[in-house]
């Protein structure tokens, strides 16, 4: 049997996932007390130790930094304080 949109490696097994849209989200997944679950993602630190971020913490590392590191707004230069509009006239 033959699934539509799932990779099927040369040794026989099912592989990792689905491709296409749903390959963006995230794999790992974390069970909590009461039998909840919450999105994570692993991160190898330089000691060896390895760190737990929510998914979404995890995007939000991913968003491009104003001059002053703090997130920009949408597809914005700049954060929004009027101390960063103005430097973008210098």
């Amino acid at each position: 049997m033959v699934l539509a949109g799932v990779a099927r490696p040369d040794d026989g097994s099912m592989g990792e996932g689905p491709e296409g849209a749903g390959a963006e989200r995230p794999s790992e997944w974390l069970a909590l007390p009461g039998g909840r679950v919450r999105p994570v993602v692993s991160l190898a630190g330089e000691d060896g130790d390895v760190e737990l971020l929510p998914y979404s913490a995890w995007l939000a590392r991913l968003r491009p930094r104003c001059r002053c590191g703090s997130p920009r707004l949408g597809s914005g230069r700049t954060c929004g304080r009027a101390e960063c509009i103005a430097a973008l006239g210098s």
